[in-house]
């Protein structure tokens, strides 16, 4: 299993510097079903520590289904949101969400090298490698 980054996913977070350490950690306890929310269709939400007391975690969305691939795809800090009664993820982009991580999880290694050296993905890479 490969884990990837999307290009979206890395804009995302520019400004807060999360390190490919980090991203391999929560990969792992997404492998081992540690996560907030299974959202159904391969789009999992999971909480990251940023370090920055009680309200410095991050939200991201990653792709995964077991024995296969896991992307990150999107992501925000928590302190983003304004309302806590505010829904973080509309229904729409919810859909959206789906219909990508159907497409790349049933992606071939030939499509994900293209998508890789086009700049669209990224592999995370252990510091082991």
């Amino acid at each position: 299993m490969t884990i990837y980054v999307h290009k979206r996913f890395d804009k995302s977070f520019k400004k807060m510097a999360l390190s490919d350490q980090v991203l391999l950690e929560a990969a792992e306890q997404v492998i081992r079903d540690e996560f907030e929310a299974n959202l159904g269709g391969g789009v999992i939400k999971k909480r990251i520590s940023l370090q920055e007391g009680k309200r410095g975690g991050a939200r991201t969305i990653i792709f995964f289904r077991f024995n296969h691939h896991l992307f990150f795809y999107d992501g925000w800090a928590k302190s983003r949101l304004s309302d806590k009664r505010a829904k973080e993820i509309e229904d729409d982009q919810l859909e959206s969400y789906r219909r990508l991580a159907k497409a790349l999880l049933k992606a071939d290694q030939e499509q994900l090298n293209a998508l890789c050296k086009s700049g669209f993905l990224r592999e995370v890479k252990s510091n082991e490698n």
